[in-house]
């Protein structure tokens, strides 16, 4: 019988029960693994995993679903687990370059894919450059984060500046990129090279970042517009970073395309599940089991 772990910190969040139920309809033995209660051990040149200091038999395969504060321990985990055999939906190196915001673009823009202007600083040292050449309003994030936290406007140079200098006082390197008017982006879901749905997201009131928990709203992207080419950057940009499964967050450049803002290897399935009416959980496990039937083959 396969056996399947969901690595995930929070057993209760909706994404993470819903896959559990998904797997177990299928008669798979599935188990959650709180990231922080495992140890790894090489002993011999063999990989050893523990949980709540017991051994543990190795899983066909596994799904990450831990967020951006575990991405370091998560990714140790994933290679871990790759390492004895198991098929990891997102490897661990992959989910890593796909969690630091200006990898990911690096990557992005050296696949020929459309990015935002950006700009990275250490310190300020480059400043007055940076912000002479985005203008204003100006965006700046962190380099790792997600649901909007650490992302910020500046609506003037100086506030841009005393932006730059209170993240980096506080030993933070930063990400600079131009603002796009209009309030809406697209988050497009794939899994292995197909896109299984899509919404708008609108921002709230009072709010410039639109994603769902930072009060916007949502509707469905219709199957034209997702054919047109909105589909097919997203797949471009999975692809890239090397990844099988990903929600990918899209904007209008105001010329007529889309930019790509990132790429989530964790993306949360409740809203685009409530929005879209897809399935995303049972599509994931039906995936995650025709690659433990090809590894056994």
């Amino acid at each position: 019988m396969i056996s399947v772990v969901i690595l995930s910190r929070y057993p209760e969040l909706y994404s993470t029960r819903r896959l559990l139920a998904a797997l177990q309809e299928r008669g798979v033995i599935c188990t959650i693994l709180q990231p922080e209660r495992c140890a790894l051990s090489l002993q011999g040149g063999s990989f050893w995993l523990y949980y709540d200091g017991e051994p543990m038999v190795a899983a066909q395969a596994v799904l990450p679903r831990f967020g951006s504060p575990l991405t370091q321990l998560g990714v140790r985990l994933l290679r871990h687990f790759a390492a004895q055999g198991s098929y990891c939906l997102n490897g661990g190196d992959a989910l890593q370059r796909a969690r630091d915001k200006f990898l990911s673009l690096q990557i992005l823009a050296s696949a020929s894919l459309p990015v935002p202007d950006t700009w990275y600083l250490a310190d300020a040292s480059a400043a007055t450059q940076a912000l002479a050449q985005l203008g204003v309003p100006v965006v700046s994030k962190l380099l790792s984060g997600s649901q909007g936290v650490g992302v910020n406007l500046a609506e003037s140079t100086g506030g841009g500046r005393a932006l730059i200098d209170t993240l980096l006082q506080l030993q933070h390197e930063t990400l600079l990129q131009r603002f796009l008017p209009g309030r809406e982006d697209c988050r497009v879901i794939v899994l292995g090279g197909t896109v299984l749905a899509a919404m708008r997201r609108r921002a709230g009131p009072e709010e410039f970042r639109s994603n769902l928990h930072r009060s916007g709203t949502a509707k469905p992207v219709e199957a034209a517009e997702i054919a047109s080419g909105l589909g097919e950057l997203a797949v471009a940009a999975t692809a890239a970073l090397g990844l099988d499964f990903a929600g990918v967050d899209l904007m209008a450049d105001g010329q007529g395309g889309y930019l790509v803002l990132e790429v989530n290897p964790v993306p949360s399935l409740e809203g685009i599940e409530r929005v879209s009416g897809v399935d995303i959980a049972r599509q994931l496990a039906d995936f995650v089991l025709s690659r433990c039937a090809s590894a056994s083959a």
